[in-house]
């Protein structure tokens, strides 16, 4: 069992296991070959004993008794069924833990949680205390032995709280910057010690920095609210323009309105003033045709009586003829009859054109068919007075 414990001790890269029995007396453990071996000891003094014997989960930091090297001890029950036949332990040595701290330019220190410094890389410190020790606390490690009663001696320490999660730590007269993490679960807390030096000079950087920070926003915000307010002017001025230019338009639209309705009441008098010209016009024109028409009347009433008067002898001599059975000479007084009629009603086209009111558009006409009717209407009259039209035109 000794050999089987000190090769899982190895495997586990543990300081020591060993098995006890109910009464706490070791009675085989891996460092059965050492000088100071736990064979043969007992430990039920220890709370991790009590606390694995009763069922539980033993755990606990303490100086070792017997090696005298610090650890932190794991335990638990050996059970059969229910019925417990021991306790197992398993012992921790912190010193590599100290060892693998001692590069850093901080200080790192576990106490437990009555402030008993326990793990640190500066020796002097082991088992000093950073708070009074009270009596009941005093007597609990001296029945368990758990540290060297006489190194349990307060350091000089002062404190200053500098926010929430730091505060200003004088040890023995050395500052340090000291933020703490508790770990309730294996009863520590572990502190970080800065060096306040370093540490006051990195905080005049980052204040400097952050000042120097802030004054960058306060004057970019500046800027911005200058910028701001100057769009914001000429947002104004630009919105004033546009009133104004709307208001010109407005004006300038008003006037056009009064113009064109102005134009359009111009236009509609000179449109009826031209409509009265046209007008006053036509009747002077139609009363002179109208009085040439009068002057015409009795030259073409004669010259139609005369044609009637012709018309009806050769109808009579065609009946006449035709009586006689001279048909070539009845179709020669038709053929006369024709061509009167052709006349007449050539004379009253002539008259009907004469007589017609003027057209409504103007524009040009043919002068030649103008003279003509007016030729053919007083044809008669020329021919008795043995008169010839001439006309000459540019």
């Amino acid at each position: 069992m000794n050999e089987q414990l000190r090769l899982t001790a190895m495997s586990l890269g543990v300081f020591d296991v060993y098995l006890m029995d109910i009464g706490g007396t070791t009675i085989a453990a891996s460092s059965y070959r050492k000088e100071r071996s736990f064979v043969g000891r007992s430990f039920d003094y220890r709370p991790y004993f009590v606390q694995a014997v009763e069922g539980g989960l033993g755990r606990y930091l303490a100086m070792g008794t017997t090696s005298g090297e610090r650890g932190y001890f794991f335990a638990a029950p050996v059970m059969d069924n229910r019925r417990i036949l021991g306790v197992i332990a398993i012992k921790f040595n912190v010193k590599p833990f100290e060892e693998a701290w001692s590069g850093g330019a901080s200080d790192i220190i576990v106490t437990d949680l009555s402030d008993i410094i326990f793990m640190s890389k500066r020796e002097d410190w082991h088992f000093r205390t950073l708070a009074p020790l009270r009596g009941e606390v005093f007597n609990l490690i001296a029945e368990t032995r758990q540290y060297p009663l006489d190194r349990l001696l307060r350091l000089d320490v002062e404190r200053t709280a500098i926010n929430s999660s730091f505060e200003l730590i004088s040890i023995d007269g050395e500052d340090f910057v000291l933020s703490a993490q508790t770990l309730p679960d294996v009863g520590w807390k572990v502190l970080h010690l800065t060096p306040a030096g370093p540490a006051r000079t990195q905080a005049v950087f980052v204040f400097s920095l952050a000042g120097l920070l802030i004054l960058l926003t306060v004057l970019s915000a500046a800027i911005v609210l200058q910028r701001r307010h100057r769009t914001r002017e000429r947002m104004e001025e630009q919105e004033r323009a546009n009133e104004v230019l709307e208001q010109r338009m407005e004006q300038r639209t008003s006037d056009l309105n009064t113009a064109n309705a102005q134009l359009k009441l111009e236009v509609a008098e000179r449109t009826a003033t031209e409509e009265r010209f046209r007008s006053t016009q036509k009747g002077p024109i139609q009363a002179s045709k109208l009085a040439a028409l009068g002057q015409m009347s009795a030259a073409l009433s004669h010259e139609i009586n005369q044609t009637l008067m012709a018309m009806k002898a050769y109808a009579e001599n065609a009946a006449t003829f035709l009586d006689r059975n001279r048909v070539s000479d009845a179709r020669e007084n038709v053929t006369r009859i024709s061509k009167m009629a052709d006349r007449m009603a050539a004379l009253s086209g002539h008259l009907r054109n004469f007589a017609r009111r003027p057209k409504e558009i103007v524009g040009p006409v043919g002068i030649l068919l103008v003279l003509d009717d007016a030729i053919e209407l007083m044809g008669t009259r020329l021919r008795a007075v043995n008169s010839e039209a001439t006309f000459f035109i540019a």
